[in-house]
């Protein structure tokens, strides 16, 4: 048992470490540290104090939340009871007092619901790898992985209105990879997701790639820049 309890500690830690190795630094930690005043002066003001809480407490919650932090309304959006029920069937969320109808909640179900629709949204960390960091975590714990999700759709959200103002310039042309031909012609705009990487580079990914829903895609995808960026770096 012990053994067990041991593993899973370490995958938590895991999950989060992998989460957040991208965004090391002076200016990530005071983002987090600014995402866990923002939801902590939240509850004080939204969340009643040692109420038991129903699935439509936490729906109703979680999208002021959403509202207050100044997040994506994306995010909240179809965010219902049935939501609330699905993260129950798969154990991200802690079991409630009681059962369907009658289930009561506390404060604990509200960071978790929070911690993994924010980061399913962001599609940095899976539900089960989510289930792993915040199940038998402490609330400080829970606030953390939340506030890390949090800082991490802030600045998604900065990059994407810095791209929306940028100016287009014909000098401003993308860089073909190694090995890739360069259009002759600019291409039509695609709907594309900004993914944060390390020291403030981006990849820019287009919505109908396959990687957002093939994880075999996703390693491909993560191989070909390697080597792209293998052949940059002997070539230059």
């Amino acid at each position: 048992m012990r053994a067990n309890r041991s593993s899973r500690r370490l995958s938590s830690e895991r999950v989060l470490e992998r989460a957040d190795a991208h965004a090391a630094g002076p200016a990530r930690a005071e983002a987090e540290r600014q995402a866990v005043s923002d939801l902590e002066r939240w509850r004080e003001s939204a969340v009643p104090p040692a109420a038991p809480l129903d699935a439509e407490d936490l729906v109703r919650l979680f999208r002021n939340c959403v509202s207050t932090l100044g997040l994506d309304a994306a995010i909240a959006g179809d965010f219902s009871v049935n939501t609330v029920h699905y993260y129950r069937r798969k154990d991200v969320i802690d079991p409630p007092d009681g059962r369907t109808a009658a289930a009561r909640y506390g404060i604990r179900h509200l960071w978790q619901i929070a911690g993994a629709r924010v980061a399913g949204y962001l599609g940095l960390v899976t539900l089960a790898e989510a289930k792993a960091a915040m199940r038998g975590t402490s609330e400080a714990g829970l606030i953390s992985f939340l506030a890390a999700r949090v800082a991490d759709a802030r600045a998604r959200e900065a990059v994407r209105s810095r791209a929306e103002l940028a100016p287009v310039s014909n000098a401003a042309v993308a860089r073909p990879l190694p090995g890739r031909r360069a259009a002759s012609q600019r291409s039509a705009v695609l709907p594309a997701t900004v993914i944060l990487l390390p020291d403030q580079a981006w990849c820019v990914l287009p919505e109908s790639h396959a990687a957002h829903t093939s994880r075999e895609a996703a390693d491909d995808l993560v191989r070909a820049l390697a080597a792209a960026l293998r052949v940059i770096h002997v070539s230059s």
